[in-house]
């Protein structure tokens, strides 16, 4: 077990390439960020460290569930920290639970030079496993899929189980940072 979400990261991949910390209204977290090569996943890897982890969540049995967000992204993009940084403090500003199939939209483009503008967030087990800290609180990491205006609007419409069919069948890297959009228009 471990004592804290940055000793599990730190023993799975090593020291970080980089690390960045906002402070918003009180609330402290950090954006992690790890280079392709030292994590294996092919793409450079961004962590948070303190959405949820920090607080338990609402809701029942949410005091020993609590969660953070992955971001994969190819080429890298470290202008993402602070849209990312507010994805992962949504929850915790605006007292609600984000989980699987949300989406949370930024006040702009997610970095410059794109037209992303929002994320959708999934359950994974596969890049990065819930951790179990020694409090006994368990630690599930969201990942973040970078979303176009109209993949957000598909989405909206259709629900998330079409745009990941479409995604599929597309085979759509949704990890690429300088995709287009990829949605069918309604």
């Amino acid at each position: 077990m471990y004592e804290s979400v940055g000793a599990y990261l730190l023993s799975r991949w090593g020291d970080p390439a980089g690390r960045i910390k906002f402070e918003v209204a009180g609330l402290s977290i950090q954006v992690w960020k790890w280079d392709a090569e030292d994590t294996g996943e092919g793409v450079d890897v961004y962590v948070t460290i303190g959405a949820a982890s920090g607080a338990p969540a609402n809701g029942p049995a949410a005091a020993d569930h609590r969660a953070e967000f992955l971001l994969g992204l190819r080429p890298g993009q470290d202008a993402v920290a602070s849209p990312f940084a507010a994805l992962g403090l949504y929850g915790r500003r605006s007292g609600v639970i984000v989980g699987d199939g949300h989406t949370v939209p930024s006040d702009g483009p997610l970095w410059p030079g794109t037209e992303m503008m929002a994320f959708l967030i999934r359950e994974q087990e596969a890049i990065i496993p819930t951790v179990q800290l020694s409090d006994g609180s368990h630690v599930h990491f969201l990942q973040a899929l970078p979303l176009h205006e109209s993949e957000l609007l598909y989405k909206r419409r259709h629900g998330m189980d079409a745009l990941m069919a479409h995604w599929e069948k597309r085979l759509v890297p949704f990890w690429d940072s300088e995709r287009g959009p990829d949605a069918p228009m309604f």
